[in-house]
């Protein structure tokens, strides 16, 4: 079978790069945004072979909401544009269209959140994911929506809060700080490869429709900071003091829930739930040689 994963050099997109070709018979093109930008109506349509009977897994977007916030018609051009072009391409090429939804579509004025909840995003990149998901659902009766708790992943093209925190922290410590402020704000870490993994695990099994997934467990970004300490061994180096939510998103352009967890109600009920503990799968994460030049020891 076929697999085209745009956005395949992000975080979330070599996920799936790395883990689709060991199942069988399966054919997988990946491109990242400079081979294939999926604002470019005919070459997205050009690359519909690679998608022939197949999936195409739409993971390219502008996954930053202060930057969708400085800049929303570039926001606008490659979330909504493009997904209006992976319609377009999953149509020429005959193949199912796999949506990755941002939690960020909610206001995490209900949690856990239930999958019947209409979104109400706080910020413009959640309202432009919203407005891909109706428009995805319009297309297709066939298409896979899985809103996707925070992630982390991708060692040097993790631009989330791990792979921003760590060498912030690791600057503290070499500056001689010996303690970091961090905000208490909740959701649930939850690592790419272990997304993509479960994910292929619906389309395998051909699943259609809304999905919620994530992590087991749930913690705040101080409570995820304080386990990187750990995992990277700085535990005699540096300790985390967590301040409230409020006082970090005065600084913050674009809004977002102060706490945001999935019930993930259908992956569980239906057995699809491959999920694990946050901690057990940052620390796998932690231990990948990427990471080794912030360790001291």
């Amino acid at each position: 079978m076929r697999f085209l994963v745009t956005g395949g050099e992000g975080m979330l997109g070599r996920a799936f790069a790395g883990l689709t070709p060991q199942l069988a018979g399966a054919a997988v093109f990946a491109p990242g945004k400079h081979t294939l930008d999926v604002r470019d109506t005919g070459a997205m349509l050009a690359a519909a072979p690679h998608a022939q009977d197949g999936w195409v897994v739409h993971c390219a977007a502008m996954v930053n909401v202060e930057g969708c916030a400085r800049d929303p018609d570039t926001a606008r051009d490659i979330i909504v544009g493009g997904t209006k072009n992976a319609i377009a391409l999953a149509r020429a090429a005959g193949a199912r269209l796999f949506y990755p939804q941002s939690f960020l579509v909610h206001d995490g004025r209900e949690n856990p959140i239930p999958e019947t909840e209409t979104p109400r995003p706080l910020a413009l990149y959640g309202e432009l994911k919203y407005e891909c998901q109706r428009l995805i659902e319009d297309a297709f009766d066939d298409a896979l929506i899985v809103t996707m708790a925070g992630f982390f992943g991708g060692e040097e093209a993790d631009k989330n809060f791990v792979g921003r925190i760590i060498p912030a922290m690791h600057a503290a410590i070499l500056r001689g700080e010996t303690r970091f402020t961090i905000g208490d704000r909740v959701w649930q870490p939850t690592w790419t490869h272990d997304l993509a993994f479960n994910s292929l695990h619906l389309m395998q099994a051909g699943c259609a429709g809304r999905y919620q997934m994530a992590c087991h467990g749930e913690a705040s970004f101080a409570d995820l900071a304080a386990e990187i300490v750990i995992a990277l061994g700085w535990s005699d180096r540096l300790a985390i003091d967590p301040v409230d939510a409020a006082s970090v998103a005065a600084n913050e352009l674009g809004r977002r829930p102060d706490r945001a967890v999935l019930s993930c109600e259908r992956l569980r009920a239906e057995r699809f739930d491959l999920q694990r503990d946050w901690r057990a799968t940052l620390h796998a994460y932690l231990r990948h040689p990427f990471f080794n030049q912030y360790r001291f020891s």
